[in-house]
């Protein structure tokens, strides 16, 4: 009887160092392949570092029917918890309701208790409904006058900053080269590449994780795609003020939600939405400081204003595009995997569901290798 040959290591590249890139190249090098990670600047040094600093089944993504993500990413957020307890918090997260300026209550239970029902065995803790007193107990920087109560469910704020240094370590654990400031000039879908301080070299497979910058390298390599992106701009400002538990809140004029999430005795407050082309300069605007400042100034009890911004951040998120969505808020937050010969594109993606992306992507090359 024959016996199946044992396919040989491959060499593989990867382009960026996000959550997607790490993610692919840990799971390749986990099934004895050779990686190679280029980064034109240093590893999670642009979108992957710039997030909400939640890993979450994505709530307000139910809106938009898009049950399938939710439930993948609630799982993948049990299993960060599982991996990095020290690194991660389970925290209640609630949504005030006022009379006459708020969705539903009742509308809004529906939504939190569906999201514990997605996550299935996965599920970090029951979604429930608040009195006014409850309401105030739990969040005492609310405004009293006009809140009904609230509605809330259990989600997870993590440390951004020590994972992406976790997974750093794991991959140079695993014989991973991370080759920083290394650009990526030029490649082919025959897998050869060149940076901007090296000759060409020849993979076996190149994977395209370069996030927002992925389309506009193909683009210079004269590389088709089927599928083409929306550069959303999303951006957060950290404020000179304390709250007990996450807070998620509705804005007035467009109906969509921001979170307010606790920093020890500071306070994280995000995201915008904005349309972004690639050339325009990744900064959070006045428009959108005010945009915030507004939403957080209509909740809580005391008036915050530019003085009390510490910080402020922004970032640019791929959403694969659907020609037929006009509204960015409604574009899936799901991500695309495209095989041309030996090239695998990456359109989309979030922190949470970087590491089933990864086991995705390496499944796909061991069954085209060979």
């Amino acid at each position: 009887m024959l016996m199946p040959k044992e396919k040989k290591p491959l060499k593989i590249a990867v382009i960026g160092c996000g959550i997607n890139g790490i993610s692919c190249a840990i799971s390749l090098a986990e099934r004895g392949h050779t990686i190679h990670i280029y980064e034109k600047k240093t590893a999670f040094s642009e979108t992957s570092a710039k997030s909400s600093k939640l890993l979450h089944g994505g709530l307000r993504y139910l809106e938009n029917g898009h049950f399938k993500l939710v439930k993948e990413s609630l799982k993948e957020r049990s299993n960060w918890v599982k991996k990095l307890p020290n690194m991660t918090k389970i925290k209640r997260f609630y949504l005030p309701v006022y009379k006459g300026r708020s969705r539903n209550k009742f509308v809004l239970y529906a939504g939190v208790k569906l999201y514990e029902i997605l996550a299935g065995s996965y599920s970090l803790g029951k979604s429930k409904m608040h009195s006014k007193r409850e309401t105030l107990e739990a969040n005492p920087s609310l405004k009293p006058e006009g809140l009904t109560g609230s509605v809330s469910y259990v989600d997870v704020q993590m440390d951004d900053y020590r994972i992406a240094e976790w997974l750093k370590n794991q991959a140079l654990n695993k014989g991973i080269k991370l080759k920083e400031n290394h650009e990526v000039l030029s490649f082919s879908k025959n897998g050869s590449l060149k940076t901007n301080s090296s000759s060409s070299e020849n993979y076996d497979f190149i994977i395209n994780a370069a996030g927002p910058w992925a389309k506009e390298l193909l683009n210079k390599n004269n590389i088709n795609s089927k599928f083409d992106m929306s550069l959303v701009r999303g951006s957060h400002l950290i404020v000179n003020f304390k709250i007990q538990c996450p807070l998620v809140l509705q804005s007035e004029k467009d109906g969509r939600i921001i979170f307010m999430l606790p920093l020890e005795n500071l306070c994280l407050v995000g995201t915008t939405e904005h349309k972004h082309t690639i050339k325009d300069p990744i900064v959070c605007t006045q428009i959108e400081r005010d945009y915030l400042l507004n939403i957080v100034n209509s909740y809580v009890n005391v008036h915050l204003t530019s003085k009390d911004i510490v910080d402020q951040y922004a970032g640019v998120r791929p959403l694969v595009f659907n020609s037929n969505t006009r509204d960015v808020s409604k574009i899936s937050r799901d991500s695309a995997i495209e095989l041309n010969e030996s090239l695998i594109n990456i359109f989309g993606g979030k922190w949470t569901s970087g590491p089933s992306l990864g086991l995705k992507v390496s499944n796909m090359i061991e069954t085209n290798s060979g």
